[in-house]
């Protein structure tokens, strides 16, 4: 079968499942070719059929049956599995991807498992720590490390690829990764990762169950936290998907460990940031450091540039100059902006390390959940040369994540050794700013955040940046919302986490589901506030529901009423859907608590002309007029507002100040309609001809213009019967 006939027969089965249609799923599988349907498939769905049919004849006879529904739920449930084996026995051979071809290499030894694996790497291991300083032997250790790499990789794509994954093979990475394991730390790391990676491409029940061994067994909280971050991701992968009970029992059983609730918070925080990570590495990219270059180059010549670099560690006093040109010319603004995005938790290294993400290193996936710590190969090479100082310190740094510290390892490798020297100085001169700078941090992040945001990270540009990465499901495409998932959400809906998440989500401008979030926090707490119908209204007004906005703005007001926040907001969307003349009244109050505040009184005045209250809008008019220096703004609306209430001459008035303020084709329109009703029939064939003029419009569209004003221009006086011969007389000019 090809991929659309493997993805048309997926589609079926799941439908056919979400109906609960079983027989016909069960015919729909057993009508596959037969060399998909192996000894265990076979055996699986022959055993879903039997105890389905033995269901049916006890529905049939109408036997009290207690445990019908859950024995049904169980059923489609273990069917549901069939299907899937069914449809990776079926991409096994069709799909070219990097997992299938594993799955083809590693079927090539069918009977070699995950256990054999591990117990030969810990073999090889235990033989290299026997050999450790003696002496005559660099052959022999040089073949058992090549056979250490060889056994890790083969270790991190058996776990990857192995489905389902055996009783047998449970155990044996259950006990490799177990507090009794004898794993090293970066090893358990590549294997929990190779646990998730695998999880995400096929349903696996047995890797929920190890993913929750960890988070109860490990003693490494980092370890929990990688763990936390796959089982919420895994979870939002399959989010429409029934666990089976003993999912969810084990799932329920994790969340009694006392530092559950810590772990599953700072994995939706680190999640829910990495959704920001686009637009801010846009906002790097376009704005931040193009304008951080431009000013630097704008401001110092290069013989200052260089005595600035030499003196960067000098009291900013020392070089007055210098400081106020930095201040005046923004670069301040730039980099306290770049120190806030970074306290907020934003991704602001993401596009600085992109482009390094080519090197040999990252051409092995399972490079990229490598920890950076030093008994990592490259990371303890490095320890021994001239970058040590700097390598020591990344390694004690929380961030940047563990991806792009290696990225900057090799990219300073690859460089000059008088470059290499030049930093070594550096870092030897000034090892206690350094020191600092490893520990800064936002003040609101602990370790646990830290360490589940620098995973998040990993995670993150290895979905994004991995040669093959479109191979892969992506969850990080997909708006993760680990609050809304059935099993682990329901652990993280307290009133403190939504609200976290609402800020967050509020402040990334991911406006549907920060409204969500707003709306389960006044569920929640069962008390809501001006502030939370102050926010779900913004997020309607962002998304463009302006309507959902003004009943929760009208909610607010009722909260609080005496907010001008709300009343300018709630103004302006009924403005926006047409209702200028509801907008008034809040308006009003609003200037009635803020009189000074000039942008008020002239959206009142705006909306007073279109719910056609003009004589009050002229009065409104009229006073900003006196108060304001610079009255261009309100020339038009002047204008218009003295035509309709028929001080012709004041309206003349403004109009010939217009025509000096670069007029439009409305413009025309109203100069056209005063000088009509004032009988100025020269001036008004002259200012509609400018008005066809202005916006290209042929005799006819100016015909239709000029009619939709009629309403408000035929009380005047003007006579109908006039208009063809102006338009006549227009074309004729």
């Amino acid at each position: 079968m090809n991929n659309k006939e493997i993805n048309e027969f997926k589609t079926n089965a799941v439908i056919a499942l979400s109906e609960r249609r079983i027989l016909d799923t069960i015919k729909l599988v057993r009508s596959l070719p037969p060399a998909v349907l192996s000894y265990d498939i076979r055996g699986a769905l022959d055993s879903v059929e039997e105890h389905y049919r033995l269901m049916l004849e006890y529905f049939a006879r109408g036997a009290s049956d207690p445990g019908r529904e859950s024995a049904h739920a169980a059923i489609l449930t273990d069917l549901r599995g069939v299907v899937d084996r069914c449809v990776r026995a079926l991409q096994a051979e069709a799909t070219p991807s990097q997992y299938f071809n594993v799955v083809r290499t590693v079927a090539v030894h069918p009977s070699r498992t995950v256990a054999d694996v591990l117990a030969e790497y810990a073999d090889v291991r235990a033989q290299l720590a026997a050999t450790f300083d003696v002496a005559g032997i660099d052959t022999a250790t040089d073949r058992m490390r090549a056979d250490e790499r060889r056994l890790a990789r083969e270790l991190f794509e058996r776990t990857w690829t192995e489905y389902p994954l055996g009783k047998l093979s449970y155990t044996a990475i259950a006990d490799a990764v177990g507090p009794d394991g004898t794993l090293s730390h970066d090893m358990r790391m590549r294997v929990l990762a190779a646990i998730g990676l695998g999880l995400l491409e096929v349903y696996d029940a047995h890797r929920f169950h190890l993913l929750a061994d960890i988070l109860d067994y490990t003693s490494d909280e980092k370890e929990a936290l990688a763990a936390m971050v796959w089982l919420l991701t895994a979870l939002f992968r399959y989010r429409s998907r029934k666990h089976s009970d003993e999912v969810e029992a084990r799932l329920t059983a994790a969340m009694d460990h006392p530092l559950w609730h810590a772990r599953v918070r700072a994995a939706n925080r680190a999640l829910l940031q990495s959704r920001d990570t686009e637009r801010v590495v846009r906002r790097m990219r376009d704005e931040l450091m193009p304008d951080i270059m431009r000013l630097s180059e704008d401001i110092l010549d290069k013989k200052t540039r260089e005595e600035l670099l030499g003196d960067i560690m000098a009291d900013a006093e020392a070089n007055p100059e210098w400081e106020e040109k930095l201040r005046s010319s923004g670069m301040y603004d730039r980099m306290r902006e770049l120190s806030e995005m970074t306290g907020d938790g934003a991704d602001v290294f993401m596009g600085a390390f992109a482009h390094l993400k080519s090197m040999p290193f990252f051409s092995s996936i399972d490079a990229w959940f490598t920890p950076f710590d030093e008994s990592q190969a490259d990371v303890a090479e490095a320890l021994g040369g001239d970058m040590a100082q700097f390598v020591q310190m990344l390694c004690r740094m929380p961030m940047p994540c563990d991806s792009d510290k290696f990225s900057m390892l090799f990219a300073l490798r690859s460089g000059p050794a008088a470059q290499r020297e030049a930093l070594a100085m550096q870092l030897g001169e000034n090892s206690a700013m350094l020191e600092q700078l490893s520990e800064m941090r936002s003040t609101s992040e602990s370790d646990t955040d830290l360490a589940a945001r620098s995973y998040a990270q990993n995670l993150y540009r290895f979905f994004k940046l991995y040669p093959r990465h479109n191979e892969f499901f992506d969850p990080f495409a997909r708006q993760i919302m680990p609050t809304s998932l059935s099993i682990a959400g329901r652990q993280i809906a307290d009133s403190d986490t939504l609200r976290e998440s609402a800020e967050l989500l509020f402040k990334i401008g991911a406006w549907s589901d920060a409204r969500a979030a707003i709306e389960a926090v006044a569920s929640t707490e069962g008390n809501a506030s001006a502030e939370l119908y102050q926010k779900s209204g913004y997020c309607s007004e962002q998304l463009g529901e302006y309507n959902t906005a003004i009943e929760s703005y009208t909610l607010a007001d009722l909260y609080d009423d005496a907010s001008p926040w709300t009343l300018r907001r709630l103004a302006a969307s009924l403005r926006r859907t047409g209702n200028p003349e509801r907008a008034i009244e809040p308006l009003r109050r609003l200037c009635r608590l803020r009189p000074d505040d000039k942008a008020a009184r002239l959206n009142l005045a705006f909306s007073l002309i279109e719910s056609r209250e003009y004589a009050e809008a002229s009065r409104l008019l009229q006073e900003l007029e006196a108060e304001s220096d610079d009255t261009r703004r309100l020339w038009r609306a002047q204008a218009w507002t003295a035509f309709m209430t028929d001080d012709y001459a004041r309206a003349r008035r403004y109009y010939d100040m217009v025509r000096s303020d670069n007029p439009s084709a409305r413009d025309f329109l109203n100069m056209g309609h005063l000088a009509w009703v004032e009988r100025r029939l020269p001036d008004a064939i002259e200012a509609y001809r400018q008005a066809m003029l202005a916006d290209s419009l042929t005799a006819e569209q100016l015909r239709g213009r000029i009619t939709e004003d009629f309403p408000a221009i035929v009380p005047k006086g003007i006579r109908r019967s006039e208009l063809p011969l102006l338009l006549d007389a227009i074309q004729m000019a």
